[in-house]
This record gives structure tokens, C-alpha cells and sequence, in this order.
């Protein structure tokens, strides 16, 4: 299922305690939805991998600039600054909404927020990287699970997150001429506060309970527990360094085997 919030169960090592080896250094990276969940885990882990890191987010603070993805304006002015600050190798866009509702029960208002923030935001990005990313530069969106298949209730975000998908294929075939690698991340079920509201939301909506709805996430899953943030971020880093540099075009879906059955 898309990501959620759910308590990790089942036992492996923490990723957030591995070290990640320096294979971005000298790289200049800027990351949206960085102020928390996936966006900041990907940021730190970035600069943990020698990566000099932009975070944006909707909301300032001492570390994040503000930026608002839906918002045109905001995504220019956001990026003008920052390439003139110095040349930008690598764009990870994480920031995104999910507005639990099923079709009957959505407004036209809700289901435009959607896809103003998670596709349209998606697109705005993706124009700044064909502006500012040159020769060996990464264009990675995380996309989700979502994209790939639906659920009830999920209709406006797994809409959403299939327009980033192919997207993101249509970049692939206009930015490798440039040298420019478009890739993708598909999460499933992450444990992030972006989303800690989506279980207690499915259960009022489908009349269940929060513990009927989490359990019921779990069991989908055959490695038995939900993702952490920081092994989305591992991958993220991945791909943007040397060791993937003939993937390109590529979707990775990191949900623990829940789309193979």
C-alpha cells in the first residue's frame, strides 16, 4: 500500500545506524520535502554521503528555505537563488500530499490540491532541472507504490503518483541527450510523519480501527515490517553517485515484496 505510518515491527539492522560511504563529494544537491520524513532523511543522508545539500520545504526553518512546489513563482525564484549560488549536480523532489478520501467523498477542491502539489509540483521541479542541471546530473522523484497499482480511498494520490511515473519517462528521453539521468524511487509503506494521520484516517473512513487497518498493512508485506525513511534515503544516494551511472530510466520500488503478490 502507499506509504503510511505505521509502528515497525519484525527485526533487522537499523539503517540509521549504518555509515554511508562518501560517494557524493563534490556534489551540490537540492531537495524538496526535505523538513521531514523521506525529504529529511534523504538530505541528511546526502550529506553524510559529502553531498553539499539545499533543503526546501514548505516551511522554513533554520536549516530549510521555503518553497512552495505547487506554487510557480515560489519554485523559480526558490531555484534562481540557488543556482546563483553555484552550480546545482543533482535534484531529489520527495515533497508531496495525500488526501485520504474515496472518489464519492472527494471535493473537486481536494483532488486538486493533489494533484497541484504531488503532479504539477512534480512537473515545476522537473522544468528547474532541465534549466539548471548539466552534463552528469540526477533528476530522481520519489514517486510510490501508489503509482503502480490503487486502493480504495487512495484514488486522488495513486492518480497523482502514476502521472510522476510517466513523467519522469518523457524526461528520461529529453534530458539523456544532455547527460542528465532521470530515475524514480517507489516507496511502500514508510514510517514518516508526513503521513503519521493516514492509518487513523483509513480507519474513521472505512469504519475500522487503527490497529485493524495497521495489521492489516503489515500483513501485505512479506518481509513483515514497514520501511524507515533512511532506506529509501540509502538508495536515493545510490543513484545519484558513480555506482549507478548507467541507470537511468529506471522505477525502484522498495516496499518489501507487497507488490509481488
Amino acid at each position: 500500500m502507499p506509504s503510511t505510518h505505521p509502528s515497525s515491527e519484525g527485526s533487522s539492522a537499523n539503517a540509521s545506524e549504518q555509515r554511508l560511504p562518501h560517494i557524493l563529494v563534490g556534489r551540490r544537491a537540492v531537495v524538496t520535502g526535505a523538513g521531514r520524513g523521506m525529504g529529511k532523511a534523504i538530505a541528511d543522508a546526502f550529506e553524510e554521503a559529502g553531498a553539499t545539500v539545499v533543503r526546501l520545504d514548505l516551511n522554513e526553518s533554520e536549516t530549510v528555505r521555503a518553497c512552495d512546489v505547487a506554487d510557480e513563482a515560489s519554485v523559480v525564484r526558490a531555484f534562481e537563488v540557488i543556482a546563483s549560488e553555484g552550480p546545482i549536480t543533482d535534484i531529489v523532489h520527495a515533497a508531496a500530499i495525500a488526501i485520504i478520501s474515496s472518489v464519492a467523498d472527494m471535493t473537486e477542491a481536494e483532488f486538486r490540491r493533489v494533484m497541484d502539489v504531488n503532479l504539477t509540483g512534480t512537473f515545476l521541479i522537473a522544468r528547474e532541472a532541465t534549466r539548471y542541471l548539466r552534463r552528469g546530473g540526477n533528476l530522481l522523484f520519489i514517486a510510490s507504490q501508489g503509482g503502480l497499482k490503487s486502493w480504495g480511498h487512495w484514488g486522488a494520490y495513486c492518480a497523482s503518483k502514476g502521472g510522476v511515473l510517466r513523467l519522469a519517462d518523457s524526461l528520461v528521453e529529453e534530458l539523456a541527450p544532455q547527460g542528465i539521468r532521470v530515475n524514480s524511487i517507489s516507496p511502500g509503506s514508510v514510517e514518516t510523519d508526513m503521513l503519521a494521520t493516514t492509518i487513523v484516517d483509513i480507519a474513521r473512513k472505512t469504519g475500522s480501527d487503527p490497529e485493524t487497518v495497521r495489521a492489516r498493512y503489515l500483513s501485505a508485506i512479506p518481509m513483515g515490517r514497514f520501511c524507515r525513511p533512511e532506506e529509501i534515503a540509502s538508495v536515493a544516494v545510490a543513484i545519484c553517485s558513480d555506482l549507478f551511472s548507467y541507470v537511468n530510466g529506471s522505477n525502484i520500488v522498495i516496499d518489501g515484496g507487497e507488490l509481488s503478490r
